[in-house]
């Protein structure tokens, strides 16, 4: 796995476990009950929690908790907690669904939150924050879907303008590698996404 695949999926299991920090016992008690059958021994799996601990609203957010935790299965959980509204958004947005703009994706997110729920699109998001762009403006720009600062990242001081042309040049070829890396990016999280439906 590429270098930068692997810096992604330590991005993302960061991200994640920022998100659930916000995230109410309430509404990971949902979350787990909402995830689909045929789902629901990957979660186990992912979790080590036996399948009916799902089906116990009062319990079922601190075993999960504890799990994601103890096991960094953050990612896999966020992933299969967002899967049912992850399908709807490729359903819905079809064609684009490969790399949706900014509007693309307010134009379905909120028939897809009446749906789902918010904390289900949350994690729908934080899963494609890294590899698409659209996502990424999502997470940058509207609040109700921004990635919680866990402290643990430095912020990036903002570069001074550039003007002559071989830092042009090298913005571009940057752009490019970027643009790769995106592409491979896109593909690891389809990647991930069928790990975490199929973990044993």
């Amino acid at each position: 796995m590429p270098v930068s695949n692997s810096r992604d999926t330590i991005l993302l299991e960061r991200r994640y476990a920022a998100v659930f920090t916000t995230i109410t016992d309430e509404s990971i008690a949902k979350l787990a009950a909402a995830v689909d059958e045929k789902l629901r021994d990957a979660l186990a799996k992912v979790l080590a929690l036996p399948a009916g601990t799902f089906d116990d609203a009062a319990t079922v957010a601190p075993k999960v908790r504890e799990a994601m935790k103890a096991r960094k299965a953050y990612l896999d959980t966020g992933v299969l907690f967002g899967e049912a509204a992850t399908e709807k958004a490729i359903e819905v947005l079809g064609d684009k669904s490969e790399d949706p703009s900014l509007e693309d994706l307010n134009n379905v997110l909120p028939s897809l939150i009446d749906e789902f729920s918010l904390d289900a699109c949350r994690l729908m998001a934080v899963q494609f924050s890294v590899s698409l762009g659209g996502f990424r403006k999502l997470v940058n720009t509207d609040e109700r879907f921004a990635i919680p600062s866990t402290g643990n990242a430095p912020v990036a001081a903002a570069a001074a303008p550039v003007k002559d042309a071989a830092a042009q040049e090298e913005k571009k070829r940057a752009r490019a590698e970027r643009k790769e890396k995106d592409k491979a990016a896109r593909a690891q999280a389809e990647a991930q996404r069928r790990i975490a439906r199929g973990r044993a």
